[in-house]
């Protein structure tokens, strides 16, 4: 499925929150303080991939960069090949839900690394979505990041999965937090910076800014309100996914769950160890959904076969 611009955050020419992260790191990397390996932990869709995005352009860029906005300048050469993976500075490696980063992969980075000419430039190479790497492309990572070299190594983490403790180990952490005020503020920006017409309720869904926004586009774009009948909705979004293969929809169907359940609590219609017991339960179907590649009308028809039976 092809998205819209504001799903990659490359496109993110306003950083909206973060500031004082973003002061931070680029205070370190001018007094020579930046540590040569850097986690980015949080949780996903919170801003770490923009925040970081910006933090380069303060780098690479610092002439175009408006320092006290916060803003990129898209109309400059830099942008340009920053967001066609062109600027030979800046290598990303990015992790996936359906096909993990491997020792190959990790081997091709190394050739890259030490076959491009940087003209004397330090060299920042982002991880992202590194929790989804291999255990053993992990451990290939690091030999290559206790070389010597002006190379800074960026892993972001969405906390997802428990990251190896040899790689925490050689890394300082930065955890990136939004509390409730500014998660709210950062959506409102990001609905004015991109002209949104919204049918989620951004104080009520508890996502963050990215999830939101994402969630949200993938709802209207397939007619889905997510207080029409549970079954049907989840029907819905497994059948997409099952067509498009894009974990987002089954992200969505957790979600929609999530929500589901916490009505069903605030209503008071089942007590509270029943609604944990049914909403485990179909969590647990989800899960084997996603993860043994199992049949839609299977997962739904055992759903509500539960929730009729309760």
């Amino acid at each position: 499925m092809n998205y819209p611009n504001f799903f990659d955050a490359k496109n993110s020419l306003n950083l909206f929150g973060f500031k004082k992260k973003h002061n931070f790191l680029s205070t370190l990397y001018k007094n020579k303080n930046l540590p040569n390996v850097l986690l980015i932990s949080g949780d996903k869709g919170i801003g770490k991939s923009t925040l970081i995005n910006h933090f380069l352009f303060s780098v690479y860029d610092k002439e175009h960069y408006d320092h006290t906005n916060f803003k990129i300048d898209g109309a400059s050469n830099f942008y340009n090949q920053f967001k066609n993976d062109i600027f030979s500075s800046i290598i990303y490696l990015k992790g996936s839900d359906f096909k993990s980063v491997k020792v190959d992969d990790i081997r091709d980075l190394k050739n890259k690394i030490y076959h491009s000419t940087i003209l004397n430039n330090d060299r920042f190479i982002i991880l992202d979505d590194v929790e989804l790497f291999n255990i053993n492309s992990l451990n290939a990572l690091l030999k290559i990041i206790e070389e010597p070299g002006n190379n800074f190594f960026v892993l972001i983490n969405n906390k997802s999965k428990k990251l190896l403790d040899t790689i925490k180990s050689r890394a300082i952490e930065i955890k990136i937090i939004l509390n409730e005020q500014s998660r709210i503020e950062i959506i409102n920006s990001l609905i004015n910076e991109y002209d949104l017409k919204i049918t989620l309720d951004p104080i009520s869904s508890k996502l963050s800014p990215g999830n939101f926004i994402k969630f949200d586009y993938i709802c209207k774009e397939n007619n889905l309100n997510i207080f029409d009948d549970f079954t049907k909705n989840l029907s819905l979004l497994l059948n997409l996914y099952k067509k498009n293969k894009d974990i987002l929809y089954v992200k969505i169907a957790f979600f929609i769950a999530d929500y589901y359940f916490k009505n069903l609590d605030d209503k008071k219609i089942f007590g509270q160890e029943k609604i944990i017991e049914i909403k485990n339960y179909v969590f647990i179907n989800l899960n084997n959904f996603l993860i043994y590649n199992l049949n839609q009308n299977a997962i739904i028809n055992n759903i509500n076969d539960k929730l009729k039976y309760e």
